[in-house]
């Protein structure tokens, strides 16, 4: 049996769309957080590991392995199972149903999506309509259906920006976080050129 490299987060936040994450278990271990394994059971999806406080829902039935926290921790489920998802050395995480009603906790999971960066895991934010990741270096970001994109400076300054094969592009530009120009890009092609000399960016691929 080949070893998956690939972890797939289900998290808990509120959604009525489902059908767009089924792309994404295909050979891959499925960790879910607290309330996320009631999205698997509607998808006819049996997760490999359950972890939760389960505050917002009861325990699940699924014969899977499962762990129970503490209702008082420092870490919300889902940054729980990303840590977990890392310590097991899974080189790609994507977290599903992480963009809810709640702005709280889809920072936190934007923050995890950093925290996957820095210990070199490439990481996914994904909801119907958004992904999110945080990028450097050089990048060939293919649209995958999306319409726009957007980069912002994550947490400092970038330097030396270029965006090329796009409808705007961009040329070793320095970016600050609070700076906004860059929101709401299109693509001129199925690709575009994203280049970072210095500093991180997080990229948003979204449709309306």
């Amino acid at each position: 049996m080949a070893v998956k490299m690939k972890c797939t987060i289900v998290s808990g936040a509120p959604e009525t769309e489902l059908e767009y994450m089924e792309k994404y278990f295909d050979n891959s271990y499925i960790i879910c957080a607290d309330s996320g394994y009631r999205k698997c059971e509607k998808l006819g999806i049996k997760p490999d590991l359950v972890i939760g406080d389960f505050d917002s829902s009861d325990k699940p039935n699924f014969d899977c392995e499962t762990i129970a926290l503490d209702v008082r921790k420092d870490d919300t489920d889902t940054f729980f199972c990303v840590k977990t998802a890392v310590k097991k050395g899974f080189d790609e995480i994507v977290i599903l149903g992480g963009i809810g009603s709640r702005l709280d906790h889809t920072y936190s999971n934007i923050l995890s999506v950093n925290y996957c960066f820095d210990h070199n895991v490439k990481c996914t934010l994904v909801n119907s309509h958004n992904m999110l990741s945080v990028i450097s270096g050089d990048n060939v970001i293919k649209k995958n259906g999306f319409k726009y994109f957007s980069v912002f400076a994550l947490f400092g300054k970038c330097e030396g920006l270029t965006i090329e094969d796009a409808e705007y592009n961009l040329s070793d530009t320095d970016v600050l976080p609070t700076e906004q120009y860059t929101q709401s890009n299109e693509f001129a092609s199925d690709s575009v050129k994203i280049n970072v000399k210095k500093g991180k960016i997080l990229l948003i691929l979204s449709n309306d």
